[in-house]
C-alpha cells in the first residue's frame, strides 16, 4: 500500500513539472484608438479575461472579440481573482469607460478606457517559467 501511494505522489509531482500553460501576446491599443463601448454586457456575458497587472485587462466577449480594459487606479485583489462582474455604466448594459469591476472579494475598481483590439498570438510556455513572470 506504501508503495501505491508513493509511487501516485511521485506521478503526480512529474506531471506537475511537465505542464505548460498558454500565454497571450496582447497588441497595445494605440493612444488615439476610438474608446468602444460593449453592448448589453449582461446579455452578451464575458467569454474570458486576461490580467496582466493590477491596472490592466483584457477581455474576450462571447463573440470573441477582445478588448484592452484600463482601470483608473490600481486594483489590488485584480492579479489574484478568479471571479469578476462587470457593471454596465447605464440601464441599456453598456460597459464603457464609465463602468465598473467589482471583484469577488468586494473591491469595486473603476474602468478609465475599453478600447477594441486584435485578437492576441498565443505561444505556449512551461508552466514553471510562466509562473516566474512578476506582476
Amino acid at each position: 500500500m506504501r508503495k501505491t501511494i508513493a509511487l501516485f505522489a511521485t506521478g503526480l509531482l512529474l506531471a506537475g513539472c511537465a505542464s505548460e500553460r498558454i500565454d497571450y501576446n496582447f497588441a497595445s491599443a494605440p493612444v488615439d484608438a476610438p474608446e468602444a463601448r460593449i453592448n448589453f454586457i449582461q446579455h452578451n456575458p464575458v467569454y474570458s479575461w486576461h490580467v496582466v497587472n493590477d491596472r490592466l485587462l483584457y477581455v474576450q466577449t462571447r463573440g470573441r472579440d477582445w478588448y484592452e480594459v484600463k482601470l483608473f487606479s490600481a486594483c489590488v485583489e485584480l492579479p489574484f481573482a478568479t471571479q469578476m462582474s462587470f457593471m454596465p455604466s447605464d440601464a441599456s448594459g453598456a460597459f464603457d469607460r464609465f463602468s465598473n469591476i467589482r471583484i469577488r472579494g468586494g473591491q469595486t475598481c473603476k474602468v478609465d478606457s475599453v478600447k477594441a483590439v486584435p485578437p492576441p498570438d498565443r505561444a505556449v510556455m512551461p508552466y514553471s517559467a510562466s509562473r516566474a513572470r512578476s506582476y
